[in-house]
């Protein structure tokens, strides 16, 4: 088991403070995002890649990382934004190799409209997928899929969908959000522990609140029910700390930040030490 947290928690920190501010919490692993803000407007800098290199050197547990997304949908009805899902989703495989990262995550496709996927729909995903899997092997990294927010132009938000993405690409894994399948019903999040706990390589650790996602789920006693049924499942692999910050009343000072994941780092040690 290795507790890591998304560096998108941290998204105003140069790269180097993001992984200072993680040991300084306890943290050794860390999942970067792409499009980490400090990154990623330079991102094609040497200077800048060669800094993230060494940054994520100095995380005793290594990294996992998140490809971009962000006004990306490999389903998208405009080719141009299919084509860059592609595009940058290839990029961000190659940067993984560049920095070790183990798993890299990437997002299912979704309707551009807010109806549900259409077949063509379904192909461009699928498109995305051959051509996203085949690099990853070529490369020795393991890919895995994430688990959507529920919505009716959602794809592989229920684990009958995400099963069988899974079973047609037997070399891609499962990145499991456990907010994303909260929202939908608890009952539907341990449906994904039991029919996928195999595939499953890395966790997204948060609760919903007040119809959110991404909260501290130490706050929310409700998601012990996930955490505790993960570890009796034998899930050892990551488990990534997502919160947004936006759940707070306000900004939150260096120090505000440490103490938060310190405290949730502390939380789920307690239930995963508990055998």
């Amino acid at each position: 088991m290795r507790i890591s947290c998304s560096s998108l928690f941290l998204w105003e920190y140069p790269v180097r403070e993001i992984m200072d501010i993680l040991h300084k919490a306890g943290i050794n692993s860390v999942e970067f995002w792409a499009e980490t803000p400090f990154f990623w407007i330079v991102r094609n800098d040497e200077i800048t890649v060669a800094e993230l290199i060494e940054s994520i050197s100095l995380m005793l547990n290594g990294c996992t990382m998140h490809a971009p997304v962000m006004d990306l949908n490999p389903s998208s009805y405009n080719d141009l934004v299919h084509e860059a899902t592609i595009k940058e989703t290839l990029w961000s495989l190659d940067l993984a190799k560049i920095i070790g990262a183990r798993i890299v995550t990437i997002h299912p496709g979704k309707r551009t409209a807010h109806r549900k996927p259409t077949n063509e729909d379904w192909e461009k995903f699928m498109k995305y997928l051959e051509i996203s899997t085949k690099k990853a092997r070529s490369l020795g990294i393991d890919l895995s899929l994430e688990n959507s927010m529920p919505g009716v132009q959602s794809m592989c938000s229920d684990p009958c969908e995400m099963k069988e993405v899974l079973d047609q690409f037997p070399g891609l894994f499962f990145t499991f959000d456990i907010v994303h399948a909260f929202m939908e019903s608890p009952d539907t999040t341990l449906s994904f522990i039991n029919e996928l706990g195999d595939k499953i390589r890395n966790v997204h650790i948060g609760a919903p609140h007040d119809g959110k996602p991404h909260y501290p789920v130490r706050y929310e006693k409700k998601m012990d029910i996930v955490l505790r049924s993960l570890r009796d499942y034998g899930y050892d692999g990551d488990l990534t700390i997502e919160i947004d910050d936006k759940v707070y009343p306000g900004p939150l000072s260096r120090e505000e930040k440490i103490k938060e994941l310190t405290e949730e780092r502390k939380y789920i040690e307690s239930i995963f030490d508990k055998k």
